[in-house]
């Protein structure tokens, strides 16, 4: 007879050296390695099913597989790489001239090295701190498109909203006005019947990289996260808000919706425009040939400097958490943090601790009115860390928090969808804009002393405040942080 007991035992056996033999190849930071080797303890065999599907790093294997951005090959390929790289002859180290300063510089030659992110000049910036508005100004943008439409939204919803964001395009698709909608396929359900409709009316719309396929299923946890718009090369938009109304007025959940969205116009609306071609061609494999649009009179005012940089689980760098360390290390006087999410890695903590420690004014809103309890479980053991360094934390109690800002010295300021924590850095499709101009990085500053009027400290006394048994009950949660 069959010794089921024995068969069993080395089944389990030869299951764990699988699934380590897997988590070594990663090479993943210790940390990510001990939370899948939990998982696979306390779930055997189902285990290895969610690390296939939502844990294996994929980095190399998709970034031989997708398209990428190489921006400023695709820009100079259609004659824009001068004026977009401002590259005085090709040297990186001199870029802005005697203007910038040397933190500003190795910001530049990072995100250029790291991302393909091209210095842009020509430029005017709009900021938008509420969906209203936002929304008030795309519609009217829209309004006047004349080539093409391009949206990409992490989620995109069904609602009084879209629906009259969607009479728009229908109108432009029936002048002749190309529109193309990506979206995320975790992030919302769209209907068929709903899809069907829109493209009966010349709206092409499809989920990015569908994971539906038998052969893509392995990238289900690579969301894309990104919102941007790209309407005729001449105008983009890109930051923190989604398609849909709670974006406005907070729908049913939340009194209110605090966000950071920006309106482009200049060069970097080319590298908008080129983002979403790498998308689209991922999406469908059909490549978009675009002429870049005309040339935009920034000739009111001074230039704005921007650099537009993406990140995702087939960047061959992590380039935004790069960014977010640079920028946490080169600050000198400030650092002022907006995200409603907060699930750094050791690299962060350790750069927010040795600024405050060293001096420099760190404060960091967080959302005080919670989406998901695990990731607000996970942050307070970050929270309760980083306070005897000095960081100061505050909870935004009139809304929901939803901005992902960070400005430094008030002198340059990051602004777009990545989040402070490991989902953002590593596993979800992302795009900052890091603009070097102190009146725009000042009007965030502003609205960050609005934001705390609205805000309760959250202090070292209120931590120490905390149960054990619910600090027993974040610190499991922490043990799952690289997973969230």
């Amino acid at each position: 007879m069959v010794d089921w007991t024995t068969v069993l035992i080395v089944l389990l056996y030869v299951y764990i050296f699988v699934t380590i033999f897997y988590l070594l190849l990663d090479n993943r930071e210790t940390s990510t390695t001990l939370s899948w080797l939990l998982v696979f303890l306390l779930f055997p065999f189902v285990g290895i099913v969610f690390y296939f599907l939502f844990g294996r790093g994929m980095r190399k294997k998709l970034s031989s597989t997708l398209e990428r951005q190489n921006l400023e090959t695709r820009l100079a390929g259609k004659g824009k790489g001068r004026s977009v790289v401002e590259g005085q002859k090709g040297d990186r180290d001199v870029l802005f001239g005697l203007y910038a300063t040397p933190a500003e510089k190795k910001l530049i030659r990072l995100m250029y090295r790291n991302s393909d992110s091209i210095l842009s000049s020509k430029n005017k910036v709009q900021i938008f701190f509420n969906g209203r508005d936002k929304f008030d100004q795309l519609m009217h943008d829209l309004e006047k498109a004349q080539r093409y439409i391009h949206m990409e939204y992490f989620i995109w919803k069904n609602d009084y909203l879209s629906q009259k964001l969607i009479h728009i395009l229908e109108d432009r698709a029936a002048q002749g006005v190309e529109v193309r909608i990506l979206y995320d396929a975790v992030g919302n359900y769209l209907s068929p019947r709903y899809l069907r409709k829109l493209r009966a009316k010349g709206i092409e719309i499809y989920a990015y990289y569908n994971f539906s396929s038998p052969l893509k299923i392995h990238t289900l946890n690579y969301r894309n996260h990104r919102k941007i718009v790209d309407i005729d090369g001449v105008t983009g938009y890109l930051g923190g808000m989604n398609m849909g109304e709670e974006y406005i007025d907070g729908g049913r959940r939340f009194p209110r919706w605090r966000d950071t969205h920006l309106r482009l116009q200049g060069d970097s609306v080319d590298v908008i425009q080129e983002v979403f071609k790498v998308s689209w061609f991922n999406t469908t494999r059909e490549e978009l040939i675009l002429e870049s649009g005309t040339s935009f009179d920034v000739t009111q005012g001074d230039p704005v400097y921007v650099q537009v940089t993406t990140s995702g689980p087939d960047s061959t760098w992590e380039s935004i958490l790069q960014l977010y360390f640079l920028l946490i290390s080169s600050a000198q006087h400030t650092i002022y943090i907006n995200t409603p999410y907060f699930i750094p890695d050791a690299s962060i903590v350790m750069a927010l601790k040795t600024a405050a420690l060293s001096g420099v004014d760190v404060r960091i809103v967080l959302t005080g009115h919670i989406d998901k309890r695990l990731p607000y479980w996970a942050a307070l053991t970050f929270v309760g860390d980083l306070l005897t360094a000095g960081v100061r934390f505050f909870y935004y109690t009139r809304g929901f928090m939803h901005a992902k800002t960070i400005v430094v010295d008030s002198k340059c300021c990051s602004v777009g969808t990545a989040n402070m924590d490991i989902r953002s850095f590593q596993l979800n499709y992302e795009i900052n804009a890091l603009i070097y101009d102190e009146k725009l990085a000042g009007v965030i500053v502003d609205m960050f002393h609005q934001d705390l009027e609205s805000c309760r400290e959250f202090r070292q006394v209120d931590y120490d405040g905390i149960s054990r048994p619910r600090k027993l009950r974040n610190s499991l949660a922490r043990l799952f942080a690289p997973l969230l």
